[in-house]
């Protein structure tokens, strides 16, 4: 885990805390049955927090998706012309937390005719 993302946790201990109470509220309303195995329990967790994860990650690839201003596409990485916005492409990516889809902004050039698919500098690949 980098620096980040321990503080990160660290700052959100407490709402992941009062998160996990909450659901567990909901999921076992009487309390824990008696001669729940540790293991299911773990199972359990393992699988809510990765749909959280899951459901994190895709919110906010979403939403920069969606921000992504249509004037914006810049020039064809091939030839240099200016570029033109298509229809946004469906993406689908498998993380290690489940599949995360959104709606991929898709530019294209009129003049060498390539399809491509915008990205800023420095967006993390």
């Amino acid at each position: 885990m980098n620096k980040n993302a321990a503080a990160v946790r660290e700052a959100f201990q407490v709402r992941l805390g009062q998160m996990a109470r909450e659901l567990g509220r909901e999921l076992y309303p009487d309390g824990l049955p008696r001669g729940t195995k540790f293991s299911d329990l773990e199972d359990l967790a393992g699988a809510l927090g990765d749909e959280m994860a899951r459901q994190f990650i895709e919110t906010h690839v979403r939403g920069q998706a969606e921000d992504w201003p249509d004037d914006e596409l810049g020039e064809c990485p091939a030839c240099g012309g200016p570029a033109r916005k298509t229809p946004d492409q469906p993406r689908v990516l498998t993380t290690t937390r489940g599949d995360v889809a959104w709606k991929e902004r898709v530019g294209n050039c009129p003049a060498c005719r390539r399809a491509f698919f915008p990205s800023e500098p420095g967006d993390g690949r």
